[in-house]
């Protein structure tokens, strides 16, 4: 039995040390010259947005618009009961045609003693205190015109219409209400946003800050405050980034809590598919172009906290190379800092049956490598 078992065991170590070793499809690094992209995480915000007040108070007549629909500017959204206003109006200038009666009586009696003043038929008291009435009487009168020019431009505020042109929020107020105006303190009754353009709002580190500064005064780069400079964004659900626009602002100082700075970019929306509030990817110009080293993102492993690449070395033997690994390219491709040379042999297939240590049979492929779409901007 025992000799039986040994021939077994002997077969089976021997059938184990014939095995083949195990091909290992490897790739030499590949050196591109690339545009630099930075990537920020943001939001779109509308380019305009207003609140809908009252300047003055009353009943709303009517609401003049649909629930979420399209305005332009200088159309109307409500409607405040006019009558009292009216009514206003019609008093103020039934008050300037008193005022300027009273103006042409007071303005006769001060010519007619005016033109006797020499013949002294009348005191020079007299003609003073004609002309002070006649002084009075005008002023009396602009005011009174004032008072009616008030009037008119309350009556105008009864038909409020839309500051601006684009999306219009709900009627928060109904027709039938009372609303207060006139204040800070007034009712919203709707709020409009613009949506084309559509700004996009990120924060920026500030080592992001003082490398966009050097770049700047090494006239690698200028900066976003003065040059329009080139971004991209995709949206949550999109792959690439095929929205382009530019930057239009960075903000004027650090943030003191958090360290980070405001930037905006600008895209033009004519199909208004961005909506304010959307989160996006956004992509800014970094270092412009530059030289790197990429192998392909399946390759790069994982050893605890440390990235590593699987290379074969002399006899074919896997080295487990520890890698600074940088950005990810084309969603294919990860830029290595440093680790690796053109001339390594990476692992880039058979990942899951490779180990540290193992003999290997290489198999050269060429690493086919695909520009980035963005670097055409």
């Amino acid at each position: 039995m025992s000799y039986v078992l040994l021939l077994i065991s002997c077969s089976k170590n021997e059938s184990k040390e014939s095995l083949p070793p195990i091909s290992a499809p490897v790739a030499n690094p590949i050196k591109e010259v690339i545009i630099d992209w930075d990537e920020y995480i943001g939001r779109f915000q509308a380019s305009e947005r207003v609140e809908i007040r009252s300047r003055i108070s009353g009943y709303i007549d009517r609401v003049s618009f649909q629930d979420g629909q399209n305005v332009r500017k200088g159309e109307t959204l409500f409607i405040i009961d006019p009558r009292p206003l009216q009514i206003a109006v019609q008093q103020a200038e039934a008050d300037l045609l008193e005022k300027q009666a009273q103006q042409l009586r007071a303005q006769s009696d001060y010519q007619r003693v005016a033109s006797i003043k020499d013949t002294r038929a009348v005191s020079q008291e007299e003609v003073e205190q004609r002309k002070q009435v006649s002084l009075a009487a005008d002023a009396q009168v602009a005011a009174t015109r004032a008072s009616l020019n008030l009037a008119k431009l309350q009556l105008s505020y009864s038909n409020i219409t839309a500051p601006i042109s684009g999306r219009v929020s709900e009627d928060f107020v109904n027709a039938g209400n009372y609303i207060t105006g006139g204040s800070a303190n007034s009712d919203l009754l709707t709020t409009i946003v613009k949506l084309d353009p559509m700004f996009f709002y990120f924060e920026g580190s500030e080592a992001d800050f003082l490398k966009y500064n050097r770049l700047d005064r090494a006239g690698k780069r200028q900066s976003s405050r003065t040059e329009k400079n080139p971004v991209m964004v995709r949206l949550l659900d999109e792959k690439s980034f095929n929205r382009r626009g530019v930057m239009n602002f960075v903000d004027n100082e650090i943030d003191r809590n958090t360290g980070t700075i405001i930037g905006r970019a600008v895209f033009e929306n004519p199909d208004t598919e961005l909506e304010s509030g959307m989160f996006g990817r956004l992509r800014l110009l970094g270092d412009g172009e530059v030289e790197v080293i990429m192998i392909p993102d399946v390759a790069v492993m994982a050893s605890q906290s440390q990235k590593i690449a699987y290379v074969v070395i002399e006899g074919n033997k896997v080295q487990a190379r520890p890698i600074t690994v940088g950005e990810l390219y084309n969603n294919k491709f990860r830029i290595i800092s440093e680790g690796l040379s053109t001339e390594d042999q990476v692992v880039v297939g058979n990942l899951l049956k490779i180990r540290p240590g193992m003999t290997v049979t290489p198999e050269l492929r060429e690493i086919q490598f695909e520009l980035d779409s963005t670097t055409l901007l």
